[in-house]
């Protein structure tokens, strides 16, 4: 994920959380209060209470850390002992964020970027006051604490982006915001003593680091790395190599490109306006870049989708919801929120509603439709809406995917409409999804929990110190080696490459 996404998600992390705020203890009948109301709310609500964590354990865990709120605490103790009631539930939608304003303006962070290779950490961008501190030194400890202790520690809090057992969607969010997770958990801190081993060198050193704001951040991160900010547009398309006529289309997201545009026109048109852009310079592989799309609006999904599908689909199979959902979207003093849920739900017959459109089919575009190769490049960030245009793509039998697992489950995930809800007395807020969405495939086609890249790449020291796109430049490989997992549905005549003997991953890892 480039430094401009991870500059946006911290934005949005602030935005949704909000650090320095006065001190607040939290008495044992308030945090029991607290606790029971969270849990009453996740059963009424909670399509998925139950689903990855069975519901006994569920209860178990629920009465322990209940009978546990013997003695007052201080309010970050107290979102610690709630976290592992929110991370038990298994799913990514499902977020635990700090009371409003308690992450702000004043908040500091740590002063760098870090990167896994292998089992090692480096730092990769530094915005600290102590500039030896360069791209491939090796980051050990925090406070005494090591890096992949850390690093663990923070997976194992904060289960949003990855659901079920699943560890990409936890690994990367917790890594390309591992400033963010590092003050939501463990506070904000003026500075931090740190040991590293600087690039080339064996000896351990140590020094103490001051902690910006996000202003601060922000500013030397664009002074010192100002080039490798910019990021392709969404929806964009650029020639990578005219010989295999091929092409990158990046999409970062399936958010709305305008805030008041409820039929999604804006994203339409780009979307048109890149497909075009394809037939017009003949393209005959196509990179679809999902890496870092959280997801967004189904319908944009769908959109897509249309334009290499090879029959008519539908997106999901079902879509239902609680009971008591249906007070979370209807409000009594307006009545035409209640003619909407009626016209979009009906009842299911135990108990809950199930969506009259879940059935709704989209018809594959003939003008301007995708019929070459097509390559996915994806990584754990690639969540929700995303995962379901992988999961639709493999059901169909195309498509081969480059990098590593999706983040969100192949059946499908919790998401559709959400409701927020904040603790009485500690005023956490927890967000909760409020539909199950199964996804209209096959179990049997499914290449794994998640959507599974057919080959996994991993960074290497090497393409750290380079900055290297490496999951672009292996799926550039794979083209002109002519491999692909599966064959698109209809071919064109012109095909570059046509080898009798398609080379395996080991091969195709060396230059």
């Amino acid at each position: 994920m480039k430094i401009g996404q991870t500059l946006l998600f911290g934005s949005l992390l602030i935005a949704l959380s909000g650090l320095v705020a006065p001190a607040q203890t939290i008495t044992p009948a308030q945090a029991r209060t607290d606790l029971s109301y969270l849990k009453r709310k996740l059963d009424l609500l909670h399509p998925g209470m139950g689903f990855y964590t069975p519901q006994p354990r569920m209860e178990q865990l629920y009465d322990s850390l209940y009978n546990r709120l013997t003695a007052p605490m201080d309010y970050l103790t107290f979102y610690h002992h709630v976290s592992p009631l929110v991370a038990a539930l298994k799913d990514g939608h499902t977020n635990l964020n700090h009371r409003k304003n308690y992450i702000g303006k004043h908040t500091r962070f740590l002063p760098f970027y870090i990167r896994p290779v292998g089992s090692q950490y480096f730092i990769s961008h530094n915005v600290s006051a102590d500039s030896s501190l360069q791209r491939g030194t090796e980051l050990l400890t925090i406070n005494g604490c090591t890096i992949a202790k850390l690093h663990q520690e923070l997976m194992n809090a904060d289960h949003s982006g990855s659901d079920g057992d699943n560890v990409t969607g936890r690994q990367q969010w917790s890594l390309v915001q591992f400033a963010d997770y590092y003050a939501a958990w463990y506070g904000s801190v003026d500075s931090i003593n740190i040991t590293y081993r600087l690039v080339g060198d064996t000896l351990i050193h140590s020094t103490r680091l001051k902690c910006p704001t996000l202003t601060g951040f922000r500013e030397r991160i664009r002074r010192r790395y100002g080039v490798e900010i910019g990021q392709q547009p969404n929806l964009s398309v650029r020639m990578v190599d005219t010989l295999t006529h091929t092409a990158v289309l990046r999409v970062s997201s399936f958010m709305g490109l305008k805030k008041k545009d409820p039929f999604q026109w804006a994203f339409n048109r780009r979307l048109k306006r890149a497909f075009r852009q394809l037939r017009d310079e003949n393209v005959q592989n196509l990179v679809v870049d999902m890496q870092g799309n959280g997801g967004g609006i189904v319908l944009n999904s769908a959109r897509l989708l249309r334009y290499w599908m090879p029959k008519p689909f539908k997106i999901m199979e079902h879509e239902e919801m609680k009971q008591a959902a249906r007070s979370e979207l209807v409000t009594r003093w307006n009545p035409i929120a209640a003619l909407n849920f009626s016209l979009q739900y009906k009842s299911d017959g135990a108990g809950g509603f199930s969506s009259r459109s879940a059935n709704r089919r989209y018809r594959p575009r003939r003008k301007d439709a995708f019929k070459g190769n097509l390559y996915f490049m994806l990584n754990g960030a690639s969540f929700s809406a995303t995962t379901s245009v992988l999961a639709k793509t493999l059901d169909a039998g195309m498509g081969t995917y480059v990098g590593e697992a999706s983040g969100s489950a192949y059946w499908g995930d919790f998401a559709g409409h959400f409701k927020t809800v904040t603790l009485p007395n500690s005023k956490l807020q927890v967000r909760i999804p409020l539909k199950k969405l199964t996804h209209a495939v096959v179990a049997d086609r499914a290449n794994g929990f998640t959507v599974e890249p057919d080959f996994t790449v991993t960074r290497s020291y090497d393409d750290l110190m380079t900055n290297r796109d490496y999951v672009l430049d292996y799926t550039l490989r794979l083209i002109r080696q002519g491999v692909v997992a599966r064959q698109p549905m209809q071919t064109r005549p012109l095909q570059v490459y046509s080898p009798s003997r398609q080379p395996n991953n080991s091969e195709l890892i060396t230059n």
